[in-house]
């Protein structure tokens, strides 16, 4: 089966808020250590024993109490807050085909997305309130997915999951700013800084895993705020499901950005241009380009707790 996806607002009406609100406290109930006081775990592999989320895949962090949350509905075409700008096949097996070579498949908060909303793009503006939109815009966040490569016309492009800003497009380009988590197709792994749309800060390359051509695999990146000598910085893990089994989950990277990681930030009014990207954005995406053929499924955003 294939289906366009129907055209849908950037801004979602206020009648529908209530709707999706209902939606995403439906889709995950906290589970029973997700409390206020609740502290991550500090690990570096999962095998079993933790909370699942609603396709059963292990969560990692806890979900924020009362936070927002995203889950790849049965028919993603139809999700007014999944906005996946290309033409989805379902397969038969109920994961879904993308065959563009430029995917952003765009998530947004139950708030929506509404440039009118964003007063500035000042990054010492926006560290200082903590959000680009919204209060409740995509900050300290566990992005989800599943894929597998069934042909890509490079293997040495990659999967990025990213968050922390708005629209990436170079007329707005201040708005731009992200963190992006990336899974090469052959196997390579790393984080990359987007200050604006387009400047990169790019941290070295590890080895993750061998080819993804052919098999599924699960992938998460993770950010979350923290403290370094008593100042706001930002810690980034990617983890790797190798067998696609939900629950065997290994660190592939840890870093943390406390402002000494490059950037360039003044460009957009900020006083320091190593700053690290401390505030949340209405937008999480899920991107990947150079693959003609990849298939996906269990795909989630989750606000946790930092």
């Amino acid at each position: 089966m294939v289906r366009q996806q129907k055209p849908l607002p950037r801004l979602f009406s206020g009648a529908l808020l209530p709707t999706l609100g209902a939606l995403s406290a439906l889709a995950l109930a906290p589970p029973a250590w997700a409390r206020a006081d609740s502290s991550p775990r500090a690990v570096s592999a999962i095998t079993a024993s933790q909370d699942t989320d609603t396709f059963g895949v292990t969560m990692l962090y806890p979900s924020k109490v009362g936070g927002e949350s995203w889950f790849m509905p049965a028919d993603p075409t139809w999700d007014p807050r999944f906005e996946p700008q290309a033409t989805l096949t379902r397969n038969a097996d109920g994961s879904w085909k993308n065959k563009s070579t430029k995917v952003r498949m765009s998530v947004y908060t139950s708030t929506g997305y509404d440039e009118s909303l964003i007063p500035t793009h000042d990054p010492d503006t926006l560290g200082a309130r903590g959000y680009m939109q919204a209060p409740n815009d995509w900050k300290n966040v566990e992005m989800t997915g599943f894929m597998k490569v069934n042909a890509a016309s490079s293997m040495g492009d990659n999967f990025a999951w990213y968050a922390r800003g708005g629209r990436h497009t170079d007329s707005l380009a201040c708005e731009g700013s992200s963190y992006k988590g990336g899974l090469h197709y052959d196997g390579r792994t790393r984080w990359e800084k987007e200050s604006w749309h387009v400047s990169y800060e790019q941290a070295s390359y590890k080895t993750a895993t061998s080819s993804l051509k052919g098999r599924w695999v699960g992938f998460k990146a993770v950010m979350r705020n923290t403290r370094v000598n008593g100042k706001e910085a930002v810690r980034l893990e990617l983890w790797l499901n190798d067998n696609a089994d939900k629950v065997s989950w290994k660190k592939i990277y840890d870093m943390v950005d406390a402002g000494a990681w490059g950037g360039d930030t003044s460009y957009c009014g900020g006083a320091t241009d190593g700053m690290p990207l401390t505030w949340g954005g209405p937008i999480a995406v899920f991107r990947w380009d150079s693959a003609t053929d990849v298939d996906f499924k269990w795909m989630s955003v989750r606000e946790i707790q930092p």
